[in-house]
């Protein structure tokens, strides 16, 4: 016959269930751990990004470090600030260039930043350029504004997570995959060639600055910006995080400014957020 358990009986003690879980390397377990960990080191809330995607991402990372599991890498983040920026790096997908989908510049440059200026009426362009990696896209602004409106000083803030790569946008240069979209004409009057690395000219490093910004987590401005290009950046966040990012860009814009997404992306609800869409990859708010 079995005999009931006592209440000190081991098998009772251990009938918890969390006590049963038993972490491998680079399993749920271990990568649930890592985010806690992360987020304490950056702020980084890896829990709003898709989780598949991320943790192959940083799976591969970790091994690259010479780590065995998540709870080793993160420790190595924490002691290694070289580590943490290939972390980083890693995370956040620094890949761009200038004039990324000509095209879709060309409908910026033809149909929305001649509309926004002439809305301003003479008061400079007000734009940001969200999860700007190193500043491809702020300078792509910045050529554009001097080719339409020369006279007047336009203002680019372009922000990112990464400190490190907001160093590099501080200190642009451009190597010859960045330039491919831009034509020879476009070269030499934007650009220094030296040793085949491309330098902004004067008249658009003074168009644009840097700073850091959290989309997830830091306050983002109201009615400021006439214009936010943030492309190719939410397309890693799941859908919850997705909509908080456009609801504070929607709200940082000014009645009748225009949000610029990439070339592949689509606001799922934009009429929920507020959005009017004006064009693909092109919508307004309302005003």
């Amino acid at each position: 016959m079995i005999q009931p358990q006592s209440a000190n009986s081991p098998m009772r003690a251990s009938a918890n269930p969390l006590s049963l879980i038993k972490s491998e390397p680079f399993d749920e377990v271990d990568y649930a751990g890592f985010q806690k960990q992360i987020l304490a080191i950056t702020r980084i809330d890896l829990s709003q990004y898709k989780i598949d995607q991320m943790r192959r991402r940083l799976t591969s990372a970790a091994e690259k470090a010479g780590c065995k599991s998540f709870a080793a890498y993160a420790q190595v983040i924490q002691k290694d600030s070289s580590e943490l920026s290939n972390f980083l790096d890693r995370m956040t997908i620094n890949v761009t260039e200038l004039l990324r989908n000509p095209d879709h510049f060309d409908q910026l440059a033809k149909n929305y930043l001649p509309e926004l200026i002439a809305r301003r009426g003479g008061q400079p362009l007000s734009i940001w350029s969200a999860g700007c990696s190193y500043g491809a896209e702020a300078y792509s602004a910045a050529m554009l504004l001097h080719e339409i409106d020369p006279q007047t000083a336009h203002k680019i803030k372009g922000t990112d997570i990464d400190l490190a790569i907001l160093a590099k946008a501080d200190r642009p240069s451009f190597t010859e995959a960045d330039m491919l979209n831009v034509s020879p004409a476009r070269r030499t009057a934007n650009f220094h060639e030296l040793f085949g690395s491309f330098q902004p000219k004067i008249h658009l490093k003074s168009k644009v600055r840097f700073a850091q910004h959290d989309l997830l987590l830091d306050a983002y401005p109201t009615n400021e910006y006439d214009l936010v290009m943030c492309r190719n950046v939410v397309i890693y966040f799941n859908d919850d995080a997705k909509e908080r990012i456009y609801r504070g860009i929607y709200n940082s814009l000014r009645p009748g400014g225009i949000l610029f997404v990439g070339g592949t992306e689509r606001i799922t609800d934009s009429k929920g957020v507020g959005f009017e869409t004006v064009k693909p990859f092109f919508y307004r708010k309302p005003g």
